[in-house]
């Protein structure tokens, strides 16, 4: 025990000297004030639409239903088609609309749009006034929305993300998830390059203490690097079970970095393979944000339940089985490979001793 601490404190001393730990937690604070100050909370442009409504239409609707029930937050009423005009002149996301009434009882309705308004947004448009027309004409009978109930079956916070928080895994998983696998042939490399590592062969200390001390020290600056980017953005909630799983990342990447470490004698030599490994790694960040690209491939790479786990375990909705299995197959894939690469890294070293 006193062996793995002597080079426990050894590897942290080193890592203050070379600046490996500074720099990580100086990158980390700077992470954060950008995560907080500057990602803004959302990205999702909020359509205004100017409403010249010459018909009254809007109003009937509105004493139909209530305007406590209608959403109306982005709509501002004008009195004439100049107003709508000059509102869109001086805000180039709005768009206009103006409802005027025929002889026959039918309504006429103009859409002013920017040129860059999407076919999607107009046609949105476009459905929810023909809803409208469709009730105040007598097709579409007013007690069908009373007929009508949304229920929901999963309740959560899941539509109330904001998207600097959304980001905060992704950011967590590059910064402190594969801090494992570059230290690690870093770390390894340089020990190989300056032939120190031939003294294990001598000392006290086996390999396998050798390897475990760098684990430990990884492990620790991951603890600290990983509270300066959580605790600022999400608090205390869901502490434990994200930083239980971003430490079984940690340990695979830095299981990994061993390996590297084990068939390349420098840090510079393995670059190649670290750049695909980072890139393979961040795959499934692509699925997080866009989940109609989920193929079932990428559920063979380890962040993909680092990421999952981790999101669930920081937005809880009903998902804690999500939490669960990304810490079992994480401890189970860390597992295996903490002893793979200790005993490879073994072979490899003594063969060259």
């Amino acid at each position: 025990m006193r062996r793995i601490l002597n080079l426990f404190k050894k590897d942290v001393l080193l890592g203050i000297k070379d600046v490996f730990i500074i720099l990580e937690v100086v990158f980390s604070v700077f992470i954060v004030f950008i995560v907080l100050f500057l990602v803004p909370k959302s990205i999702e442009p909020e359509e205004t639409i100017y409403v010249y409504d010459r018909s009254g239409v809007i109003g009937g609707f509105m004493e139909l239903f209530g305007s406590e029930n209608m959403d109306l937050d982005h709509e501002l009423f004008v009195d004439s088609r100049e107003e709508i005009i000059a509102g869109m002149e001086k805000n180039k996301t709005a768009l206009g609309l103006i409802i005027s009434a025929n002889q026959d009882g039918t309504f006429r309705t103009e859409l002013l749009t920017q040129p860059y308004t999407s076919p999607a947004m107009m046609k949105f448009i476009d459905v929810n006034l023909e809803d409208l027309f469709s009730i105040l004409s007598g097709n579409y009978p007013p007690d069908v929305y009373a007929a009508v109930r949304v229920t929901a079956l999963q309740e959560g916070l899941r539509d109330e993300i904001p998207f600097n928080k959304k980001m905060l895994p992704v950011i967590i998983v590059m910064m402190v998830g594969l801090v494992g696998l570059f230290a690690m042939v870093s770390l390894v490399g340089q020990e190989r390059s300056d032939e120190t590592i031939r003294a294990y062969r001598v000392s006290p200390a086996s390999l396998n203490m050798f390897l475990l001390s760098k684990h430990l020290m990884l492990l620790a600056v991951s603890v600290v690097t990983f509270s300066i980017l959580y605790i600022p953005v999400m608090g205390l909630g869901g502490y434990v079970p994200a930083l239980l799983i971003i430490l079984l990342t940690v340990v695979i990447g830095s299981s990994l970095g061993i390996l590297l470490g084990a068939f390349f004698e420098s840090p510079m030599a393995a670059i190649g393979w670290v750049i695909l490994l980072m890139l393979v790694i961040s795959l499934p960040a692509i699925s997080l944000f866009a989940p109609v690209f989920s193929p079932d491939w990428l559920k063979f790479i380890p962040s993909y339940y680092t990421l999952f786990g981790m999101d669930a375990a920081m937005f809880p909705d009903n998902n804690a089985h999500i939490i669960v299995q990304g810490i079992a197959i994480l401890s189970g894939i860390a597992l295996v490979l903490l002893w793979f690469s200790g005993k490879v890294f073994n072979r490899r070293i003594r063969r060259e001793m």
